[in-house]
């Protein structure tokens, strides 16, 4: 049986229902009200994601202690090139929570810094970088699509907070940020 590996495909075809139609009034009955609550934007662009990821990551710098990331590299192994950067970012989170299949052992990075891996399957297909405090939420999520495809991302980012709170929730319930993990343990899927 095929694992599920994108558990934010819907919150995705949602927010790029709320951007293609610059008047939602007809699709209310499909969407949620609480759902216009910020500024969104689509895109495919690498660049893109890359730019709004560490502008997110530095987000932390501004609000010192009082933010969660939330940050996904699919596999652990994507994430090694940025370990001397979020050792610096643990300087100015509340918690940081790295998800990605453990295709590789991360060593301990800051006791403020989680690696979750436990059902990272659940979010491989996906890019994720997610700010969450008392009043800043910034949220990218992207799918990676098919080589098939004519490019290699769809996705969004917005400043919405109950686009922020559905991301976290979404993670919540395909147990990506499972209670039973001893926060800074790894759990290997192999």
């Amino acid at each position: 049986m095929k694992q599920k590996t994108n558990s934010f495909r819907a919150l995705i075809k949602e927010v790029h229902t709320l951007k293609e139609y610059h008047n939602p009034l007809p699709l209310f009955e499909d969407l949620h009200m609480d759902s216009l609550d910020g500024e969104y934007q689509f895109t495919t662009s690498i660049k893109s994601l890359h730019l709004v990821s560490r502008a997110i990551e530095n987000t932390l710098k501004i609000h010192k202690n009082k933010c969660v990331l939330y940050a996904g590299f699919q596999l652990l192994s994507h994430f090694s090139e940025y370990l001397d950067n979020y050792a610096q970012l643990a300087n100015y989170a509340k918690e940081i929570f790295i998800i990605g299949v453990a295709d590789r052992k991360i060593g301990h990075i800051a006791d403020n810094v989680h690696i979750m891996t436990k059902n990272a399957y659940a979010v491989r297909d996906n890019w994720i970088a997610i700010v969450d405090c008392d009043d800043i939420h910034i949220t990218l999520i992207a799918e990676e699509r098919p080589l098939t495809a004519d490019h290699r991302y769809d996705g969004f980012y917005s400043n919405s907070g109950v686009v922020t709170k559905k991301a976290i929730k979404i993670l919540n319930e395909n147990k990506v940020l499972a209670k039973e993990v001893e926060y800074g343990e790894q759990i290997s899927l192999f």
